[in-house]
Formats: C-alpha cells, structure tokens, sequence
C-alpha cells in the first residue's frame, strides 16, 4: 500500500491486520462555504462480518496529522477497507 503524499487527505476506513479494529478518516463538514483542515478520526470495533459495529473513540486532526497516522498505519500492515463490499456480502 502506497503512502499518502500528495491528496488532499486520507478519507475512508482502514482495518487492522487482525480484523478487530477500523479506523474511520473524514473530513468534517463545514457550512458556509469555509475551507476545513479538520479532520475525525473515529476508530470501532469490528464484528465477525468485518463491519463496524461498535464505536470506541474519536479524535480530531489536522491534515498533517490525519496524513501522518494514516501513514503509520499503512506501515503496520493495516490496509483499507470497502464497506460497500461487506454491505452486499
């Protein structure tokens, strides 16, 4: 899995090697047109299904920091995760 180097920023899910933990990366909304350089990043408990079922916490970066984590996890062999294919499963 390639880094993140030069997007606007992670956005998506990624699983853990053991299937026990995802990680939510999404930019937060924001009104009136305001450029945000906020992010959440929730991470869940995951299911036998690997769908996420279970939140456990949430934290707030910058664009630096949400590329950084999404970059060290990358290196510990969490890969990304599509939920629409665990949705139709």
């Amino acid at each position: 899995m390639k880094k993140v180097l030069n997007i606007a920023a992670p956005n998506g899910w990624l699983i853990d090697p053991h299937n026990k933990w995802v990680i939510h990366f999404d930019l937060k909304n924001v009104s009136n047109n305001k450029i945000c350089t906020d992010y959440n990043i929730d991470m869940w408990g995951v299911v036998p299904n690997g769908k996420p079922m279970e939140f456990k916490s949430r934290r707030k970066a910058s664009k630096q920091e949400s590329i950084k984590t999404w970059n060290q996890l990358l290196a510990s062999n969490w890969v990304e995760l599509d939920l629409d294919k665990i949705k139709t499963a």
